[in-house]
């Protein structure tokens, strides 16, 4: 992660636009992920933003609209996640790549605008921590055992529930000076605790011990 692909190159691929946000999801796609949550928080902010840009008068020239990506493989759940996607009609809107590996996977990373977990359950998280290392703030669930210590340092946890998840989401979204203070403590929080020099130490010093 010293060496990141340059940014556009995920976007490109997938057609989505430089002045699109960008909300990025890295996992095995499976009921436990919480795949079903975020696309109803995601319709309900699709809705709202639309509602917002009439009521400007800016539904002709708007300059950005909202995106989210998926990726990872399938693991029982893609073809209902599917489904969910065109009940809401989302289909311009979502973005399933399937599995990305190694540099591809960098690309998405460095390309999004916001990393969401949204989990039933979730012990610990390693896209979680590759999102930090690429600079991008995170979103979610409380059920995910990280939470404590993301909330309001390199991110926002919510509560299991669409509102509360869409809201965390839109509050980094369209927040830049909160999004810009998430991402860099996570970029330091990576170097400081979680680079692989410092584990395999800790790791020494206990069998030292």
């Amino acid at each position: 992660y010293e060496n990141l692909p340059a940014y556009g190159k995920f976007r490109s691929k997938f057609n989505i636009d430089e002045n699109d946000k960008l909300i990025l999801f890295v996992g095995r796609i499976h009921e436990i992920k919480g795949l079903g949550l975020l696309i109803d928080a995601f319709n309900d902010l699709i809705n709202q933003d639309s509602e917002e840009n009439s009521l400007e008068g800016n539904s002709e020239d708007n300059s950005h609209s909202i995106k989210l990506a998926i990726v990872g493989p399938d693991d029982g759940y893609l073809t209902e996640l599917e489904d969910k996607i065109e009940e809401y009609s989302l289909e311009e809107n979502v973005i399933i790549t399937g599995p990305l590996y190694n540099e591809e996977k960098q690309e998405a990373l460095v390309d999004c605008d916001l990393f969401v977990m949204p989990s039933k359950y979730e012990s610990f998280t390693t896209s979680g921590l590759e999102a930090m290392a690429c600079s991008k703030p995170l979103v979610l669930t409380k059920n995910n055992h990280i939470h404590d210590w993301v909330d309001g340092n390199v991110g926002l946890a919510c509560e299991d529930n669409k509102d509360s998840l869409r809201e965390s989401i839109e509050k980094i979204l369209f927040d830049e000076e909160l999004s810009l203070i998430f991402a860099r403590n996570g970029q330091k929080l990576i170097k400081e605790k979680y680079n692989w020099d410092i584990i395999n130490n800790q790791i020494l010093e206990i069998y030292k011990r």
